[in-house]
C-alpha cells in the first residue's frame, strides 16, 4: 500500500466518523425534542387529571347539598300535597342504589 493509498483510506475513516458524528447528532436532538414533548404532555396530563379530580370532588359536595335540601323539603311538606309526592319519587331515583336495595327488601 502506497502513502498515497494509505492517506486517502484515513481521510474516508475519518469522513465516516464524522458523517456518524453528525448523524448521531440529529438523532440526539430527534430525541431531545420527542423527550421534551412527551414531558409537556404528560404534565398538561396530570394537570388536567387533577383537575378533573377537584370538579368530581366539587360535584359530589354539590349533589350532597341538593339531596340534603330536597330531604329537607320532603320532610317539611304536607303529605297531601302536589309536591310531597315528587319530592319523594326524587330521591327516591337519587339515593345510592345500596339505600335503595336496603328499602326494596324490607
Amino acid at each position: 500500500m502506497t502513502n498515497q493509498q494509505a492517506i486517502q483510506d484515513v481521510a474516508m475513516i475519518a469522513r465516516n466518523g464524522i458523517d456518524r458524528v453528525i448523524e448521531l447528532e440529529r438523532e440526539n436532538k430527534r430525541v431531545t425534542e420527542a423527550l421534551l414533548k412527551a414531558n409537556t404532555s404528560t404534565e398538561h396530563f396530570e394537570r388536567e387529571w387533577y383537575l378533573r379530580g377537584d370538579e368530581i370532588e366539587r360535584l359530589r359536595e354539590l349533589s350532597d347539598e341538593m339531596f340534603s335540601a330536597m330531604t329537607a323539603a320532603l320532610l317539611l311538606a304536607p303529605h297531601n300535597c302536589g309536591a310531597y309526592r315528587v319530592l319523594d319519587d326524587a330521591i327516591k331515583r337519587l339515593q345510592p342504589k345500596w339505600i335503595r336495595l336496603a328499602e326494596d327488601e324490607s
